[in-house]
């Protein structure tokens, strides 16, 4: 049997171990977790953080925009307070009654300008027409007080629109009270529908378009 020269089992142990202890290094080098890039490679039982705009665990975070607080009814003005409804010569504006007046009142806001002013200009389109302002509240009160509070509001609509040349000063009005309601004031349950009762209070300008002045 022949033996190597203890020159070459010299050499020969040293590239095996060379190649043993050589890998190790190699994952020291590049391949380990601990020399990664943070957030490339978890090490093991580590839970990674999540990044962005998280909530806190247990926050409600709240909605942006222009909401409305729990049991508000949106209000709206100008031109979007203004319902127009065109039939065989009649063209009938609706406007809402919550843009000109306080609940429960008939004098005119400050802002109501703001919906009057595009009133204005729709009147003035159709010409010289006759032409009727009418009065409507919703169910809340006795039939009297409304039949007044809806007239009121008629003669105050009617004063500003002749102020400002919109409409004729031999316009009569009209004051209807709860009786012609467009919505219910009650829901199928009974309860209160402040939704309904917002559509029916209003003021309308009813226009003959089948006859001039």
């Amino acid at each position: 049997m022949r033996t190597l020269p203890v020159e070459k089992i010299t050499l020969v142990t040293l590239a095996i171990t060379a190649c043993f202890v050589a890998r190790p290094i190699a994952l020291l080098a590049d391949d380990h977790p601990a020399n990664q890039t943070p957030g490339t490679i978890r090490m093991p039982g580590e839970i990674k953080a999540p990044t962005g705009p998280w909530q806190v665990p247990g926050e409600i975070r709240q909605p942006k925009g222009p909401w409305l607080t729990p049991g508000e009814i949106q209000v709206p003005k100008g031109i979007q307070a203004i319902k127009q409804d065109s039939s065989k010569c009649e063209n009938r504006l609706s406007i809402g009654a919550d843009a000109l007046f306080d609940f429960n009142k008939s004098d005119l806001r400050s802002d109501a300008e703001e919906t009057l002013n595009a009133l204005g200009p729709i009147i003035r389109k159709q010409g010289a027409r006759r032409a009727e302002i009418d009065g409507h509240t919703d169910s809340i009160g006795s039939a009297e007080y409304n039949l007044h509070l809806s007239e009121e509001r008629a003669k105050n609509v009617k004063a500003w629109l002749v102020a400002h040349n919109d409409i004729a000063e031999s316009t009569p009005i009209k004051g209807f009270g709860k009786t012609r309601p467009v919505a219910p004031n009650t829901n199928p349950d009974g309860s209160d529908n402040p939704a309904g009762r917002q559509k029916n209070r209003r003021v309308e300008i009813v226009i003959n378009t089948c006859e001039k002045l």
